[in-house]
């Protein structure tokens, strides 16, 4: 058993140690005070002096055409942000970055060059509008984009048709019996210098394999440079279904013949096969078919003559006459 002494004794050796940590933990401490201190200073002695001197920031804005007429209308994407590198001294660009946190650049209509139905903004252009906007001392050095060019229209537009771009195949089985575009024409609206040269408008590509039912998509329409269409986007309907063969016997016409001839034809009658969508099957019949021999086409060493589909319908494919040469006499009249 451990007398009063000894117990004692650790005691004091454990609270003497307590208090020799306590003592570093506050030396520590105020160590890393005094070096923060003295960053702060350093910091502050830096920002004083970088204010003082002439510095060059980096500042985008946000850019307005004002004074438009009211029958203007711009058939190219005008950029929505500028960006601009000021320079000046540092306290006033950092006044006037804190004051006007949300920046935006107002461009008048008429300093634009006008050429064509195209307007111009250039370093003349932003530099006026940017010397009203910024504060005094404070000077622009670059803008990016440089300079911009903006087609517009004076309101005059047209109806232009539009034309499905690309392609779609269908299964083995199956056959595509025709393409709706919904709307069929869009509005376009371009400067002068373009306008009477743009006949059709095409949407953007596409390519699909393998259809075995309607298709449905929404297509973009192709970009045109400075013009702008409306809508932009065209719904496309690939209709397609299931196909079946089917064969027709269609009368043989002779034509040209010279008024005082006639020509015979043996058989009478041809056989035409196609592909057709069931759907269609029955409508499709022998009197949608024009098949014929053309007399000018004969000559006198040839045993047979050629047959020639003068009238199809649509909807069908595979189109094969049967047989495609057939026998022929020419009889002179009386």
């Amino acid at each position: 058993m451990e007398s009063g002494f000894t117990i004692l004794k650790k005691r004091s050796v454990a609270y003497i140690r307590s208090l020799f940590q306590r003592i570093r933990f506050v030396t520590v401490n105020r160590e890393i005070m005094v070096f923060l201190l003295f960053l702060i200073v350093a910091v502050a002695f830096w920002l004083s002096q970088t204010f003082k001197d002439h510095t060059t920031v980096n500042l985008e804005y946000e850019l307005k055409i004002v004074n438009v007429p009211k029958n203007l209308i711009f058939t190219s994407e005008v950029p929505s942000t500028i960006a601009v590198a000021v320079s000046g001294r540092g306290f006033t660009i950092l006044q006037y970055v804190m004051n006007k946190q949300h920046k935006v650049l107002n461009v008048d209509y008429n300093d634009l060059p006008k050429m064509g139905g195209t307007l111009t903004i250039d370093n003349y252009v932003w530099k006026k509008a940017l010397t009203k906007e910024l504060p005094k001392g404070v000077t622009p050095q670059t803008v990016n984009p440089a300079t911009v060019d903006l087609y517009y229209s004076m309101g005059e537009h047209k109806q232009i048709p539009i034309v499905f771009q690309g392609k779609i195949r269908t299964s083995d089985e199956y056959m595509l019996c025709g393409i709706e575009l919904q709307p069929k024409y869009v509005d376009i609206y371009a400067p002068p210098s373009i306008y009477d040269t743009i006949k059709v408008v095409y949407t953007e590509p596409y390519i699909v394999n393998n259809v075995e039912d309607t298709l449905q998509i929404h297509l973009p329409l192709n970009k045109i440079k400075g013009v702008k269409m409306i809508p932009d986007t065209v719904s496309v309907k690939a209709c397609v279904d299931l196909f079946t063969a089917k064969t027709v016997k269609v009368p043989i016409y002779c034509e040209n013949i010279p008024h005082n001839r006639i020509l015979r034809t043996f058989p009478l009658m041809a056989d035409v096969t196609f592909r057709v969508s069931a759907t269609m099957f029955n409508n499709i019949t022998e009197d949608d078919f024009v098949i014929v021999v053309d007399y000018n086409t004969i000559k006198t060493q040839d045993r047979k003559c050629k047959l020639i589909i003068r009238e199809s319908p649509k909807g069908i494919s595979n189109l094969k006459v049967t047989p495609e040469l057939v026998d022929y006499v020419i009889e002179q009249e009386d």
